[in-house]
């Protein structure tokens, strides 16, 4: 495979890789977002309906005067939380993760059709995916590196469940994500294997 085509298809596994990066803190960061809005909508409802409830209402829960208490301290906990809420600002994130996450793939619909048929690119095109490529990367938000190599993690056992799935359709899921795992520690391990034996045998 000439030069240019072993470059470009690094590029090609960085884009997908880094796509799915981008989809996951995107979904992670709308499901924090979602979850801060649902309950801070929950505590304005039970606000609320307390201000106005009696003593009879609020007896049928506890003392009337440790209820009134305790709602107190939960909207200054509330209060707190819609101040962190702002602050993190989670929905923005996901936001940008999802701008991002879509200038990965049109950046890898540019690489996959204009693929030919035996996994090279056209010269010419070079310069073209070269472009996709840095345009892509440059114009999105960056990957946290204190969480990267985990994402990496999550991405490449993505790719190995789903050739697993591909040969083996009907196993559950369960039992290819154990055959994985077991897997993967025998590979670790058969190189330090290796250099253990060889290290003897030079002695």
């Amino acid at each position: 495979m000439p030069d240019c085509s072993i470059e470009l298809t690094r590029k090609l596994r960085v884009l997908d890789q880094t796509l799915s990066m981008h989809a996951i803190l995107r979904d992670r960061y709308s499901r924090l977002g979602l979850a801060v809005d649902l309950l801070l909508l929950a505590c304005a409802v039970v606000f609320c309906a307390s201000a106005f409830a009696s003593d009879t209402v609020l007896s049928y829960v506890g003392s009337p005067e440790k209820v009134r208490y305790m709602l107190r301290a939960f909207s200054i906990l509330a209060f707190m939380l819609s101040i962190v809420s702002l602050r993190v600002d989670w929905k923005g994130r996901s936001g940008s993760h999802r701008d991002s996450a879509a200038k990965m793939s049109r950046a890898l619909a540019v690489f996959r059709n204009t693929r030919l048929s035996d996994g090279n690119w056209p010269a010419d095109c070079a310069a073209n995916l070269d472009a996709a490529y840095w345009e892509a990367m440059h114009n999105s938000v960056a990957i946290p590196d204190t969480i990267f190599v985990k994402l990496k993690s999550r991405h490449l056992k993505k790719i190995e469940m789903s050739k697993l799935l591909d040969s083996n359709p009907g196993c559950p899921i369960t039992v290819l994500r154990m055959l994985l795992i077991a897997s993967s520690v025998r590979k670790a391990f058969r190189p330090r294997a290796k250099e253990s034996n060889g290290g003897l045998g030079n002695k």
